[in-house]
């Protein structure tokens, strides 16, 4: 006979979930429950590949299949923009860093064993609204083989699709449906954000005279009348390169470089 101790597998399971929490949070505090065991239900219309919603501050979670088309990112590698600059060739501009949005695809099945599913639909719900004691709905993460496994997430909105019925009671044995997603990120995150290095570049400052044009000042101020533009953007008021007779005398902001 073996000396060795056996483990209990239910004890194992719960290591295996405490170590998966801290490789995925670290020293970070992980939401309200473990990281549910992986199972197989009836039906296995994917292959049994499980995912879980897992609300982050209230004991709630769902655990559904994996639809076909699985969770694809629709959003979040930036904000680009076309500048016009007049007069010359528009410029391409990145202005800042968008929200990740994800569709993720999933099936609610109970067929395989005739089960209702109606209160996982009311489950999912519950995920995308404001529940007693909350000012807002509650904020998520995702367990399971889904793109950027540590984002936390909200629910926007629901595309519900084909469905089975009980043909004795009318609920629903199997739904698809279509979570879509948005990255939550709290006013703390966002100032917890290091600034850039402040600029030692301020505007300098001119006072208009009889005769000057913003591409004179361009020239004299920064070498390049073509830098008219740059004055411009500093300055509400002066759209071209001509300035109004009521700016004469007048002190502008010039930039210094």
């Amino acid at each position: 006979m073996s000396t060795k101790q056996r483990i209990d597998p239910a004890r194992q399971r719960g290591i295996n979930n405490m170590l998966a929490v801290r490789e995925v949070y670290g020293k970070e505090k992980s939401p309200y429950a473990a990281i549910p065991d992986s199972r197989r239900g009836p039906g296995r219309l994917t292959g049994g590949v499980y995912v879980t919603l897992q609300a982050w501050t209230v004991q709630l979670s769902l655990t559904a299949l994996l639809g076909p088309d699985g969770g694809k990112l629709t959003s979040g590698y930036g904000t680009w923009a076309e500048v016009t600059i007049p007069r010359r060739q528009s410029i391409t501009q990145w202005s800042s860093q968008a929200l990740f949005g994800m569709d993720l695809d999933l099936m609610l099945d109970g067929w395989g064993g005739q089960v209702s599913i109606e209160r996982q639909v009311s489950t999912l719900d519950r995920l995308a609204t404001r529940q007693p004691g909350m000012l807002t709905p509650p904020s998520l993460r995702i367990f399971g083989a889904v793109a950027r496994p540590s984002t936390r997430w909200v629910i926007t909105g629901f595309d519900w699709g084909d469905a089975l019925r009980s043909t004795r009671t009318g609920e629903r044995l199997r739904q698809a449906v279509t979570v879509h997603l948005l990255e939550y990120r709290e006013d703390t995150d966002i100032l917890s954000v290091p600034r850039g290095p402040a600029s030692s570049t301020a505007p300098r400052k001119y006072r208009i005279k009889t005769g000057d044009t913003l591409k004179k000042i361009a020239t004299r101020m920064l070498g390049k009348s073509s830098r008219w533009p740059d004055i411009a953007k500093l300055n509400k008021g002066l759209r071209g390169p001509n300035i109004p007779k009521s700016w004469i005398g007048k002190t502008i902001k010039v930039p210094n470089k």
